[in-house]
């Protein structure tokens, strides 16, 4: 890419960037390091680059993990939150064609910093090489997220609007897409309909507690943080009906939206739960009724899964940290996708003798298949720069997973108090 590309990353001070955001992009500077030219880290805290990097050193910065992109970074100290503090960093960006602004900031200053940037001539609407990316979550219900999408688009076009969940950029969830492509072309898309398929889980689980994200974690919860994003968009990915091509971004993401509108939660068997001591937690309110847990059953309401049964599963203080999908065929054979903390697919060795001869083996291939293990903000940065928006939520796909997510909310659930998984899961789940 010959452009003169220059990265402004707004939230640069928290502990998402220093752990998160400046390692992923010194190894995208490694792998490819002609796409940024320059890297303005945005805060009010200190005031020079190296009173920054001496801060991050208490709230987890590796600098050893900063070699390829120390000479491209540059600290600039403003307020965010005031108009008047913009000129400068216009000023500094003007020799810049492609400008890429990321806010890992509350959702709260997200349309504020927005509009500023578009009013100082940072940012241009319909600019093909200007573009926002915005850390999750986006919104904390329906009407604030299409409020707050309804505000983003006067200042920017929907091209231009890169909504992060970087859940969706692990590789084995990019992979899904291309796998079932790979078995359409192999002819076993077939067999992947309720016809077949008896059950699918998506589990989640944490063995950790909320650590110091009390004061988040309180007003968001395990449905909010984990379910309205991550895992309903794999969900959506996994069983949606598949694009001609998948490097046709508008046809996955049209797929999605209609996979997500056909979701019905089994509003009766859903249970939330609360780890025994969450109200010890620093910043949480001690009589919270805030879920830690969540056991959600949903039906997909399409002729491809009508009468399939669809399970999510997330948690903190589980037994282990394990996140995966399970898919059971009626003929007892199973199928596994790891995705944390090992990477890779398990086939079930007995199930498959009513299947084509050639199923079975190109299923065992896949279990050999070297799934790159690269972090998912290297792919997410590369792909914001690059300009793909496939693994960036549309601002339809948000309003049909908060939709959903507000459905629930709907109807008052008071969580289970539990030590382990057993004391909320349904009996027949931990039989």
């Amino acid at each position: 890419m010959s452009e003169n590309n220059a990265l402004v990353i707004f939230g640069a001070t928290g502990d998402l960037t220093f752990q998160k955001l400046l390692p992923a992009l010194n190894r995208l500077s490694q792998l490819r390091p002609q796409l940024l030219q320059k890297i303005f880290l945005i805060g009010r805290q200190v005031d020079t680059l190296e009173a920054y990097l001496a801060y991050g050193d208490d709230r987890g910065l590796d600098r050893q993990h900063l070699d390829h992109i120390l000479p491209k970074l540059e600290y600039v100290m403003m307020q965010a939150g005031e108009a008047s503090a913009y000129g400068p960093l216009a000023t500094k960006l003007t020799s810049f064609h492609g400008r890429f602004f990321y806010l890992a900031t509350p959702a709260n200053l997200f349309h504020l910093i927005t509009e500023a940037l578009t009013l100082s001539g940072c940012l241009s609407k319909d600019h093909p090489s200007h573009r926002c990316a915005y850390e999750k979550p986006f919104g904390d219900s329906g009407t604030a997220a299409r409020v707050l999408n309804d505000l983003l688009h006067e200042r920017l076009s929907e091209s231009q609007l890169y909504r992060v969940d970087h859940y969706l950029a692990k590789p084995l969830i990019q992979a899904l897409v291309k796998i079932r492509l790979q078995w359409q072309t192999a002819g076993m898309e077939s067999l992947w309909q309720a016809s077949h398929i008896k059950q699918v889980t998506l589990r989640a689980y944490e063995s950790l507690g909320i650590l110091s994200r009390g004061k988040f974690y309180d007003g968001t919860g395990a449905l909010k943080d984990m379910i309205q994003s991550h895992l309903l968009e794999t969900l959506a990915l996994l069983t949606m009906d598949l694009p001609v091509r998948v490097d046709a971004v508008s046809d996955i993401q049209h797929h999605k939206i209609s996979l997500i509108k056909a979701i019905e939660p089994i509003q009766a068997a859903i249970q939330f739960g609360q780890y025994d001591g969450y109200l010890l937690e620093a910043n949480v309110n001690p009589s919270s009724i805030t879920e830690t847990f969540v056991y959600l059953p949903v039906t997909i309401q399409s002729p491809r899964w009508q009468g399939a049964s669809f399970t999510i599963i997330t948690g903190k203080k589980l037994s282990e940290k394990r996140t995966d999908i399970t898919i059971e065929f009626h003929s007892g054979a199973k199928l596994v996708f790891e995705i944390a903390p090992s990477l890779g697919v398990r086939v079930s060795e007995t199930g498959w003798e009513g299947f084509p001869p050639h199923t079975l083996r190109h299923l065992q291939a896949l279990t050999r298949h070297p799934f790159a293990h690269e972090e998912a903000y290297v792919t997410i940065f590369q792909d914001f720069v690059l300009g793909n928006q496939t693994l960036f939520p549309t601002a339809d796909e948000i309003s049909a997973t908060w939709r959903l997510i507000d459905d629930i909310q709907h109807t008052p659930r008071l969580p289970i108090r539990y030590q382990q998984e057993a004391d909320v899961l349904p009996k027949k789940e931990h039989a």
